[in-house]
């Protein structure tokens, strides 16, 4: 992609405000995260590197955070290798409402990277057969304040290939480890790297000092259709946690989904998909294995960064059935509808930090969304409604949505 001829000058790019209130649940097109949103970015980018501050002050923070740096980074180019550090939203697997194992559900961490740049195919005997290839590796550090353990790291690495122009194949993996307090020295990494990190299995001491710390890891695959008159395509993605005497995952959530688009006469693209995401482990088997799915002994807070769930927006042992609608006309504005029903923390010990359900309920909401140009400007338009109802007979309902402006300067 040719850069712009004024890419490399340093200055303030775009400006942004996002005022209006959160719903119970995100997806990867959610505006906002708090009631009201000023943020300013810029930097410069060339051939070799590319610097990008993003500021964003934020009025009654949920998390106490009212200065962001979410989406700045530092990036140099070597070869077909981009070295970072950023704070950057990270988004692993096909589905389009949820991850299991990375989405943008949780802020952003501070976090240092290795990607490809560019997918390539292998010139090797064999491993042509994979195709274009892309590997996307992080290391962040995660809060300070946690309830568990303070300044733990995060790792993260994801490999995807694609053998054939209709399909996709991805593997992920994630780990929570060391933190202050904790042992962190290159034994306890080594054990994380080779999957040894539960205590007591596969001759690990039965002592969590000498227990590394979480993981989760999974595939995820997606398949269309090589038809062009039935453009289809229909995606999965299962992560399990680690509790295994193996070493390989073996307790997996599941997320199933499909989506088709047509071409209108009109320049417009008009897309439909459902999705279905089930975040208790063996999610085949109703009856069993609750209470397990993003949680650890150590870090007893479980896979969340700042409160929220890195992994899929509905958090832990939930079921819920996703459909949507987008229509993008040809000048680029985009309207959607989006309706959700699902049960939330369906069973079991209550697990006070779950972030959307303490405790078992029904879930259901139905959302609009807006995004185009208007008078030189950008404005995207969000507006919901959703309804909680508790086990105990109570209801939890309510508007929600935002309304953001940007410029581009």
């Amino acid at each position: 992609t040719r850069l712009p001829d004024d890419a490399s000058e340093w200055r303030i790019r775009e400006v942004s405000a996002t005022a209006g209130r959160s719903g119970l649940l995100r997806d990867y097109a959610t505006l906002g995260r708090d009631n009201l949103e000023v943020r300013s970015s810029g930097g410069s980018v060339n051939d070799r590197y590319g610097i990008k501050l993003a500021a964003t002050g934020v009025v009654d923070p949920q998390d106490g955070q009212n200065v962001r740096l979410d989406g700045s980074e530092i990036t140099v180019r070597w070869g077909n290798w981009l070295f970072s550090a950023n704070q950057m939203d990270r988004w692993w697997g096909p589905g389009r409402d949820g991850s299991l194992i990375l989405s943008s559900n949780a802020r952003p961490m501070p976090a240092i990277s290795l990607d490809r740049y560019r997918s390539l195919p292998v010139d090797l005997p064999v491993l042509r057969w994979l195709g274009p290839w892309r590997f996307s590796g992080h290391i962040g550090l995660m809060e300070n304040d946690r309830p568990d353990v303070d300044r733990p790291v995060f790792m993260g690495m994801r490999l995807s290939f694609k053998p054939a122009p209709i399909f996709e194949f991805g593997m992920s993996r994630s780990a929570q480890f060391c933190g202050r307090g904790r042992r962190c020295d290159l034994k306890t990494l080594g054990r994380m790297l080779i999957g040894n990190d539960n205590r007591g299995i596969r001759g690990l001491p039965d002592d969590p000092n000498a227990e590394p710390g979480n993981q989760m890891a999974g595939f995820d695959l997606r398949l269309v259709s090589p038809f062009k008159a039935l453009p289809v395509a229909i995606y999965g993605q299962e992560i399990g946690e680690d509790n295994s005497s193996t070493g390989i995952p073996e307790r997996y959530l599941a997320l199933f989904g499909g989506e088709t688009w047509f071409f209108l006469d009109s320049g417009a693209v008009l897309r439909g998909h459902f999705e279905y995401a089930n975040t208790k482990v063996k999610w085949y088997n109703p009856d069993i294995e609750y209470d397990i799915a993003y949680r650890q002994g150590i870090f007893s807070a479980g896979y969340r960064y700042r409160g929220q769930n890195i992994g899929h927006t509905t958090d832990a042992d939930s079921e819920t059935g996703s459909i949507g609608f987008s229509l993008t006309n040809a000048g680029g504005d985009r309207w959607t509808v989006l309706a959700r029903q699902g049960r939330l923390d369906r069973c079991c010990g209550i697990d006070p930090y779950h972030a959307v359900s303490t405790g078992p309920s029904g879930y259901k909401s139905v959302q609009f969304s807006w995004d185009g140009a208007l008078l030189g400007h950008v404005i995207g338009l969000q507006l919901g409604y959703e309804r909680q109802s508790l086990l105990d007979g109570g209801k939890d309902k309510g508007a929600f949505g935002f309304i953001q402006w940007r410029k581009t300067l």
